[in-house]
């Protein structure tokens, strides 16, 4: 830095900065100073263009304005603390679309924020939206941290939106006229902001690479489909046609091949047949190996035109995909008798087109039983759609679930899009976590399941469905309607029976579950020695099979000689605390708890019932079920 910088400002504003933060403002007080000439006690009235010319720039970006303009008004809602406004700007950083409150309009114009208005770093020197495009990555800018004095009075938050050739598009910012903000205040702020731009990124990314197979990655299984996964698009021709910021960490990790074999040691062709089930939307998480060493966790999204060519493929012999054991579709492997009960009763209930709604806890393996009531009421070649109503932001859910007509917002698809429900037509639609579904789309839901109706966005053509439902939540409903969460008239409609799924820790079948589990994990043979089985056993398992999952490929990779001993487990798998004797106290409640589930069952849950078995009023019938940690089905 040069010496005329007014004195200290530049110092005292890096103080408060941290780490890549300080290199940041730093670096970019050198470009405004070095290149782009700028003074910082220049005074400038903001460059906003034509109130046309900003309409035009939100035409070019159509897909991005349409997709982001639900999404920043949640954004807004989200940031609870007064004073701050919520930004959208195109890649050149010129702001598209604002939310902020009526009152605080005034004061965000006289400090150039609002559409049209030009905030890039050259302009406007070091700002939240300017240096976020040169940086790339997620960035507060915090009162005199700006290099021009008259922006000090602005604390700036701001992450970028990645196109899916890793171009900056789009910058979501958050900011605030206000006296009393410390930069600490930003930390969830930021937090926020990212978290945002990230689900625009992954909206952007599905619309834009809609006609080619979309493979999803994560090292975790439990995050493959979720909006935590890393996500590549193949193109017809079998290249790599996109990826997500996520993807491209793993890209750069293997030398930023282009080449699919190069990465996975096996062709385009083999990779989809191999992440590929029967109804072309993949297993929920398949491992793969790396080249150059380590293991990652897959599944696919094929369009339907291309899904021909792949399903029902049988994967290269020299590198079979996981598989369980052959067995009847009428049926399931697992052993447990209350699990066994749950999908004879569900497979009922389906059969003769009652809605179901489980409940459980996360992981504990409600899409797999919804998987196998549909394929054993209706086979596996009707559709099976699951959505996980959590990992959808809340301006994507309607159009994913409802699909939109075509022409009915700039960028739309010509041809319209179906919609997931469409897609259920003639087969099962599964709502996971439907207790995070927005109010808003759970009035249209209810339309549909009355009507057996759905009109796409745009439209005013009812197109007929014919679905069978199975919704999951791991939240209590009856809870989130007594808050204003979730519609009661909807609950009523969904709810034609409740099934509640065990946690893993309550399965009797926890032995005969890890070698199938094993079998299907690893392309060798590998067993549990009795020592790790009775570690396994012995463990809570807070995340269920999902959990399992995980400690079971984490230790069958270091099993070399196929026998899985306790130091193959995972450093954080914490033994002592789950093979230490339970209390006095604890076998107590544990005992209390059963004797209880039981009576439950014998009356079918119904609590007046129960309650009278009991000799108890149904109010203290509930109070005890709450602290035994009974959940209501």
């Amino acid at each position: 830095m040069s010496g005329n910088i007014p004195g200290g400002r530049i110092e005292a504003a890096l103080q408060l900065s941290g780490g890549a933060q300080n290199r940041a403002v730093l670096e970019s007080w050198q470009r405004c100073e070095q290149r782009f000439g700028l003074a910082h006690d220049t005074l400038r009235r903001p460059e906003v263009i034509s109130e046309s010319q900003t309409r035009q720039l939100r035409d070019r970006n159509g897909r991005l304005y349409h997709h982001a303009h639900d999404l920043v008004r949640t954004l807004y809602r989200k940031i609870d603390a007064s004073g701050y406004a919520v930004f959208l700007t195109d890649n050149s950083g010129v702001i598209l679309d604002s939310v902020a409150a009526h009152s605080l309009l005034p004061s965000f114009r006289t400090n150039g924020l609002l559409p049209g208005a030009v905030w890039s770093e050259e302009r406007e020197g070091t700002n939240g939206i300017g240096t976020c495009i040169v940086e790339g990555r997620p960035i507060t800018i915090h009162k005199d941290e700006h290099f021009l004095a008259q922006h000090s009075v602005l604390t700036c938050t701001a992450a970028p939106v990645f196109d899916p050739d890793g171009k900056v598009c789009s910058v979501l910012d958050v900011s605030a006229v206000r006296e009393d903000i410390k930069r600490p205040d930003c930390l969830r702020v930021r937090g926020m902001v990212a978290d945002y731009a990230d689900a625009l990124e992954r909206i952007l990314f599905f619309d834009e690479r809609a006609g080619d197979v979309i493979v999803h990655l994560h090292p975790d299984a439990r995050h493959v489909g979720s909006t935590r996964d890393a996500m590549i698009s193949i193109a017809p021709d079998g290249t790599i046609s996109g990826a997500t910021s996520t993807a491209r960490r793993i890209l750069a990790a293997c030398d930023n091949s282009a080449d699919i074999a190069d990465m996975f040691e096996m062709d385009v062709d083999n990779l989809i047949a191999k992440l590929a089930s029967p109804d072309g939307q993949g297993p929920s998480a398949t491992p793969l190996n790396i080249a150059g060493g380590g293991v990652l966790f897959g599944s696919v999204t094929i369009p339907q035109r291309m899904r021909r060519r792949y399903v029902g493929r049988s994967t290269p012999v020299a590198r079979k995909a996981p598989s369980l054991p052959a067995r009847r579709t009428t049926d399931i492997p697992d052993k447990d008798a209350a699990l066994r009960r749950i999908f004879e009763i569900g497979t009922r209930l389906h059969a003769r087109d009652i809605n179901v709604l489980m409940s459980g806890e996360t992981g504990s393996g409600k899409e797999y039983l919804a998987r196998h009531i549909h394929d054993a009421t209706l086979g596996k070649s009707k559709a099976f759609v699951a959505i996980n109503c959590a990992a959808l932001p809340e301006g994507l859910i309607e159009n994913e679930l409802f699909g939109h007509a075509g022409g009915a917002f700039t960028g739309a698809a010509r041809d319209g899009f179906g919609g997931r429900i469409r897609e259920a037509n003639g087969g099962t639609l599964f709502l996971d976590e439907i207790g995070d579904m927005p109010l808003a789309a759970q009035g249209r839901l209810l339309r549909v399941l009355e009507s057996r109706t759905v009109e796409p966005l745009g439209s005013t053509k009812s197109v007929p469905v014919d679905f069978r439902l199975i919704c999951a939540s791991n939240v209590d409903l009856n809870a989130a309607v007594a808050e204003g969460k979730f519609r009661e008239d909807l609950l009523y409609r969904i709810k034609g029976a409740r099934l509640a799924v065990p946690p893993l820790r309550e399965r009797s079948d926890l032995a005969d579950l890890i070698g199938r589990l094993l079998a299907a994990l690893s392309d060798d043979y590998v067993a549990c020695s009795d020592d790790v089985l009775a570690l396994l056993t012995a463990h809570r398992w807070p995340g269920n099979v999902r959990e399992l999952i995980n400690v079971l490929q984490y230790a069958a990779v270091f099993a070399e000689d196929g026998v899985i001993e306790p130091n193959h487990l995972p450093d954080d798998f914490d033994v002592t605390q789950d093979t230490a004797p339970p209390s006095p106290g604890q076998t107590i409640a544990r005992a209390e708890a059963d004797a209880l589930r039981q009576v439950l069952d014998d009356q079918q849950w119904h609590i007046s019932n129960t309650a009278k078995a009991l000799g108890i009023g149904r109010n203290t019938l509930y109070r005890r079920m709450a602290r035994l940690g009974i959940n209501r089905r």
